[in-house]
């Protein structure tokens, strides 16, 4: 079992809890083997299934540079598929949202069904011996839990995590089954904020309260700062915050906020909910993405209120995650000494992150310094001696380049 609270533990140490160094905030390696390491084979939380109505309904993500996509079919399940047509790997949906009877990918025309198996390859009819139930869209696994939130792994074949084991009966939990989202809330906006920032600071800033009295003035002002306490489950695997509100505060600022392994976010106040994805975009780049719900009781002075509130403590977010990825950056800082209780969040975030990658680097290391991408499918019933030899020379010159990187001489 994950061993919780090594470096924030409050018994006495003779090297007190430190956060990561500098270079992982800012290095290209570093960042690859996050992808390889975590979003390849983690269960990611995107949405909740209301957003998918009826058939045809989808949405789009793209997280660390995979592009994938769900929709809702025929029989109403959710089916999810990497964003890649078969053919030339151009992307097959092109918004962010919307609704179809059939996926068609505009570069030559290759058309998919909701299941994602090929219905129509123009010309290829007159190719001897061509197959189309092998050129499907690539499949990603989907799991809608109680609470109906939507998870996704981009793992080929079998997810080496399973969600039952990983998150602990989270959505049996109070927080979850207190709230009627489906029947209660109906989703009214998406909004984006674009930070100039590493995705890990900005998760780690999310997940403590240290820095509200002197950042946020509308938390200060609602909450009852000393009492605020951010806490891992058993298995780690996400982190309730545990919010206590000043006598004076009104009753619409109530929230419980829970943070998921390794993006999202759910907010639930009284008047709304949301998601927030905090998504990578680069080594030193990411996106937080935000969908709005509104209870059906909220006015709309109510709603405009308490979006506004959020707002604006995003935007002072932004500039704290920005100004510090600047001197992260710059080659001086190192790394600083975090507070045990106050900045638990941030420790246990960092002690998980430092886990899952040196774990997978291990693995690789085992296999001749060879990178393991997860998410990539497994043809080697259908490889050619010609496809094979060519995926060696590249993995190979990959190899000996990720070796020469000193971020990752653990």
């Amino acid at each position: 079992m994950w061993r919780l609270f090594s470096r924030a533990s409050n018994s006495p140490e003779k090297n007190p809890p430190r956060g990561l160094p500098a270079s992982w905030y800012r290095s290209e390696a570093i960042y690859q083997l996050e992808r390889r390491a975590i979003f390849s084979k983690r269960w990611i939380l995107l949405t909740h299934f209301s957003r998918f109505s009826k058939s045809g309904d989808y949405l789009s993500f793209t997280v660390a540079n995979f592009s994938f996509f769900l929709i809702r079919d025929r029989d109403g399940n959710l089916n999810g598929f990497h964003n890649i047509c078969r053919h030339r790997a151009f992307p097959v949906v092109q918004s962010r949202s919307g609704s179809t009877s059939i996926l068609s990918c505009k570069y030559h025309g290759w058309s998919y069904g909701l299941t994602g198996n090929l219905a129509k390859a123009p010309r290829f009819e007159t190719v001897p011996d061509f197959d189309k139930p092998q050129h499907g869209l690539l499949p990603v696994h989907v799991h809608v839990d109680k609470a109906g939130f939507v998870w996704v792994n981009l793992e080929a074949g079998e997810p080496e995590v399973n969600w039952e084991d990983e998150h602990d009966k989270i959505d049996e939990k109070p927080r979850m089954t207190d709230f009627d989202f489906a029947g209660e809330f109906t989703f009214d906006h998406y909004w984006e904020m674009d930070l100039d920032a590493n995705w890990k600071g900005v998760i780690e800033n999310y997940n403590e309260c240290y820095h509200c009295a002197t950042s946020h003035p509308l938390i200060a002002g609602v909450s009852d700062l000393p009492k605020y306490r951010v806490e891992p489950n058993q298995s780690g695997s996400y982190m309730e915050h545990h919010i206590f509100n000043k006598e004076t505060s009104d009753a619409q600022f109530r929230r419980a906020i829970t943070y998921f392994l390794p993006t999202t976010s759910i907010t639930v106040t009284d008047k709304f909910f949301y998601i927030q994805r905090m998504i990578p975009v680069s080594a030193t780049k990411s996106k937080i993405e935000n969908e709005v719900f509104r209870h059906k009781d909220a006015t709309d002075e109510e709603f405009a209120a308490i979006n506004a509130f959020y707002r604006q403590v995003l935007d002072e977010d932004k500039e704290l995650c920005v100004g510090a990825q600047e001197n992260l950056n710059g080659g001086v800082f190192v790394n600083g000494e975090l507070h045990p209780s106050k900045e638990k969040g941030p420790l246990h975030f960092q002690e998980r992150v430092k886990q899952m990658l040196m774990n997978h680097r291990k693995k690789e290391e085992q296999q001749g310094g060879q990178e393991i991408w997860p998410a990539r499918p497994k043809f080697s019933e259908t490889m050619t001696d010609k496809l094979q030899e060519e995926e060696n020379f590249c993995s190979q010159l990959e190899a000996a380049s990720c070796m020469s990187k000193p971020e990752l001489a653990w």
